[in-house]
Protein backbone atom coordinates (compact mmCIF):
# COMPACT_ATOMS: atom_id res chain seq x y z
CA UNK A 1 0.00 0.00 0.00
CA UNK A 2 2.54 2.63 0.68
CA UNK A 3 4.42 1.24 -2.57
CA UNK A 4 1.33 2.43 -4.37
CA UNK A 5 1.37 5.84 -3.12
CA UNK A 6 5.02 6.54 -3.06
CA UNK A 7 4.93 6.10 -6.51
CA UNK A 8 1.89 7.94 -7.39
CA UNK A 9 3.49 10.74 -5.64
CA UNK A 10 6.50 10.21 -7.50
CA UNK A 11 4.80 10.03 -10.72
CA UNK A 12 2.66 13.21 -10.27
CA UNK A 13 4.06 16.21 -12.42
CA UNK A 14 6.58 18.76 -11.41
CA UNK A 15 4.42 21.49 -11.00
CA UNK A 16 2.03 19.93 -9.20
CA UNK A 17 5.24 18.99 -6.70
CA UNK A 18 6.38 22.96 -6.47
CA UNK A 19 2.45 23.46 -5.95
CA UNK A 20 1.67 22.64 -2.37
CA UNK A 21 -2.16 22.56 -2.75
CA UNK A 22 -1.89 19.25 -4.80
CA UNK A 23 -0.04 17.72 -2.61
CA UNK A 24 -3.16 16.61 -0.48
CA UNK A 25 -4.72 14.96 -3.73
CA UNK A 26 -1.80 13.13 -4.77
CA UNK A 27 -1.36 11.92 -1.19
CA UNK A 28 -5.51 11.01 -1.40
CA UNK A 29 -5.27 8.89 -4.60
CA UNK A 30 -2.12 7.00 -3.90
CA UNK A 31 -4.20 6.13 0.13
CA UNK A 32 -7.13 5.27 -2.16
CA UNK A 33 -5.01 3.46 -5.02
CA UNK A 34 -3.80 1.30 -2.19
CA UNK A 35 -7.16 0.01 -0.62
CA UNK A 36 -7.99 -1.23 -3.89
CA UNK A 37 -7.81 -4.90 -4.35
CA UNK A 38 -4.72 -5.28 -6.87
CA UNK A 39 -6.30 -9.14 -7.67
CA UNK A 40 -10.02 -10.08 -8.65
CA UNK A 41 -11.28 -13.35 -9.79
CA UNK A 42 -12.47 -16.57 -8.70
CA UNK A 43 -11.67 -20.05 -8.01
CA UNK A 44 -12.69 -23.63 -8.85
CA UNK A 45 -12.77 -26.40 -6.92
CA UNK A 46 -11.91 -29.48 -9.52
CA UNK A 47 -13.19 -32.78 -7.73
CA UNK A 48 -16.72 -33.84 -7.55
CA UNK A 49 -19.54 -31.06 -7.13
CA UNK A 50 -16.54 -28.40 -6.80
CA UNK A 51 -17.80 -24.78 -5.76
CA UNK A 52 -16.76 -22.05 -7.17
CA UNK A 53 -15.49 -19.07 -5.24
CA UNK A 54 -14.55 -14.84 -5.26
CA UNK A 55 -11.49 -13.89 -4.92
CA UNK A 56 -10.32 -10.28 -3.71
CA UNK A 57 -6.02 -9.66 -3.14
CA UNK A 58 -3.99 -7.40 -2.21
CA UNK A 59 -0.88 -8.32 -3.29
CA UNK A 60 2.30 -6.71 -3.11
CA UNK A 61 5.55 -7.57 -5.38
CA UNK A 62 9.26 -6.84 -3.59
CA UNK A 63 11.96 -6.91 -5.83
CA UNK A 64 14.77 -9.31 -4.82
CA UNK A 65 17.12 -8.87 -7.19
CA UNK A 66 18.28 -5.66 -9.92
CA UNK A 67 18.25 -6.28 -13.62
CA UNK A 68 21.63 -7.22 -15.28
CA UNK A 69 23.24 -4.61 -17.15
CA UNK A 70 22.19 -3.96 -21.00
CA UNK A 71 19.01 -6.08 -19.78
CA UNK A 72 16.24 -5.91 -22.78
CA UNK A 73 13.38 -6.75 -20.10
CA UNK A 74 11.49 -4.20 -17.75
CA UNK A 75 13.57 -1.51 -15.53
CA UNK A 76 13.47 -2.79 -11.59
CA UNK A 77 14.11 -6.12 -11.32
CA UNK A 78 12.19 -9.10 -13.00
CA UNK A 79 12.14 -10.87 -9.54
CA UNK A 80 9.94 -10.52 -7.04
CA UNK A 81 8.87 -12.07 -3.79
CA UNK A 82 4.99 -11.70 -3.57
CA UNK A 83 3.14 -10.75 -0.48
CA UNK A 84 -0.55 -11.13 -1.27
CA UNK A 85 -3.48 -10.91 2.05
CA UNK A 86 -6.87 -11.97 0.71
CA UNK A 87 -10.28 -12.89 0.98
CA UNK A 88 -12.30 -15.98 -0.65
CA UNK A 89 -15.88 -15.57 -0.61
CA UNK A 90 -18.28 -18.62 -0.89
CA UNK A 91 -19.02 -21.69 0.27
CA UNK A 92 -15.70 -23.44 1.73
CA UNK A 93 -15.77 -27.32 3.61
CA UNK A 94 -13.96 -27.57 7.02
CA UNK A 95 -12.66 -31.08 8.13
CA UNK A 96 -15.35 -31.92 9.91
CA UNK A 97 -18.76 -32.76 8.59
CA UNK A 98 -21.10 -29.68 8.76
CA UNK A 99 -18.27 -27.15 9.19
CA UNK A 100 -17.81 -24.87 6.41
CA UNK A 101 -17.37 -21.13 6.27
CA UNK A 102 -18.68 -18.40 3.42
CA UNK A 103 -15.74 -16.13 3.50
CA UNK A 104 -12.34 -17.46 4.46
CA UNK A 105 -9.00 -15.58 5.47
CA UNK A 106 -5.64 -16.31 3.24
CA UNK A 107 -2.77 -15.14 2.27
CA UNK A 108 -0.26 -16.17 -0.44
CA UNK A 109 3.78 -16.17 -0.50
CA UNK A 110 5.61 -16.91 -3.14
CA UNK A 111 8.24 -16.14 -6.44
CA UNK A 112 7.35 -14.48 -9.72
CA UNK A 113 9.99 -14.39 -12.35
CA UNK A 114 8.49 -11.62 -15.06
CA UNK A 115 9.69 -11.10 -18.49
CA UNK A 116 8.90 -8.38 -20.66
CA UNK A 117 10.57 -7.39 -23.43
CA UNK A 118 11.31 -3.02 -23.67
CA UNK A 119 9.19 -1.39 -26.13
CA UNK A 120 6.75 -4.32 -25.73
CA UNK A 121 2.63 -4.96 -25.01
CA UNK A 122 3.05 -8.04 -23.41
CA UNK A 123 5.15 -10.08 -20.86
CA UNK A 124 5.23 -12.91 -19.61
CA UNK A 125 4.96 -14.57 -15.42
CA UNK A 126 5.40 -17.47 -14.14
CA UNK A 127 5.57 -18.05 -10.30
CA UNK A 128 5.78 -21.02 -7.33
CA UNK A 129 4.29 -20.38 -3.99
CA UNK A 130 1.51 -20.92 -1.05
CA UNK A 131 -1.56 -20.17 0.19
CA UNK A 132 -2.39 -20.59 3.71
CA UNK A 133 -6.15 -20.91 4.32
CA UNK A 134 -7.32 -20.11 7.69
CA UNK A 135 -10.72 -21.14 8.36
CA UNK A 136 -12.81 -23.66 8.04
CA UNK A 137 -9.45 -25.08 8.74
CA UNK A 138 -5.68 -24.14 8.74
CA UNK A 139 -4.01 -25.71 5.43
CA UNK A 140 -1.44 -24.61 3.40
CA UNK A 141 -1.05 -25.59 -0.85
CA UNK A 142 1.64 -25.40 -3.02
CA UNK A 143 0.67 -23.01 -6.09
CA UNK A 144 2.48 -22.46 -9.37
CA UNK A 145 1.07 -19.53 -11.80
CA UNK A 146 1.54 -18.84 -15.37
CA UNK A 147 0.60 -15.33 -16.73
CA UNK A 148 0.39 -12.62 -18.54
CA UNK A 149 1.62 -8.92 -17.91
CA UNK A 150 0.31 -6.60 -20.17
CA UNK A 151 1.12 -2.58 -20.47
CA UNK A 152 3.60 -0.27 -21.96
CA UNK A 153 7.31 -1.23 -21.18
CA UNK A 154 9.76 -0.34 -19.55
CA UNK A 155 10.00 2.18 -16.49
CA UNK A 156 10.00 1.93 -12.86
CA UNK A 157 6.50 3.58 -12.48
CA UNK A 158 4.83 1.87 -15.42
CA UNK A 159 1.08 0.67 -14.10
CA UNK A 160 0.60 -3.12 -15.70
CA UNK A 161 -2.33 -5.17 -15.72
CA UNK A 162 -1.90 -9.17 -14.85
CA UNK A 163 -4.01 -12.13 -16.07
CA UNK A 164 -3.36 -14.89 -14.02
CA UNK A 165 -3.38 -18.93 -13.89
CA UNK A 166 -2.96 -20.60 -10.76
CA UNK A 167 -3.56 -24.20 -9.40
CA UNK A 168 -3.22 -25.05 -5.82
CA UNK A 169 -3.01 -28.38 -4.23
CA UNK A 170 -3.98 -28.18 -0.80
CA UNK A 171 -2.24 -30.32 2.06
CA UNK A 172 -4.99 -30.65 4.22
CA UNK A 173 -8.54 -30.23 4.32
CA UNK A 174 -11.40 -31.13 1.61
CA UNK A 175 -11.24 -29.84 -2.06
CA UNK A 176 -8.15 -30.98 -2.28
CA UNK A 177 -7.11 -29.27 -5.58
CA UNK A 178 -8.23 -25.99 -6.89
CA UNK A 179 -7.60 -23.76 -10.30
CA UNK A 180 -7.85 -19.96 -10.23
CA UNK A 181 -7.91 -16.80 -12.87
CA UNK A 182 -7.62 -13.59 -11.30
CA UNK A 183 -7.00 -10.27 -13.46
CA UNK A 184 -4.76 -7.65 -11.55
CA UNK A 185 -2.56 -4.50 -12.10
CA UNK A 186 0.60 -4.01 -10.52
CA UNK A 187 2.91 -1.16 -10.46
CA UNK A 188 6.59 -2.06 -11.97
Amino acid sequence: MAIATVLVCSCWPRAARADLDGVPRVIALGVGLSLLPSELGGDLALGAGGSGRFLAAWSFQIPVAPDSAGSETAVGSNHRVVLAPGLALGEQLGAVAGEKADVTFRARAGYRGVYHPSGGVFGFLAGLGTTVEFWPVVRPSVSPELGLHVGACCSRLSANATLILRGDGWLAGPDALRASALVGWAFY
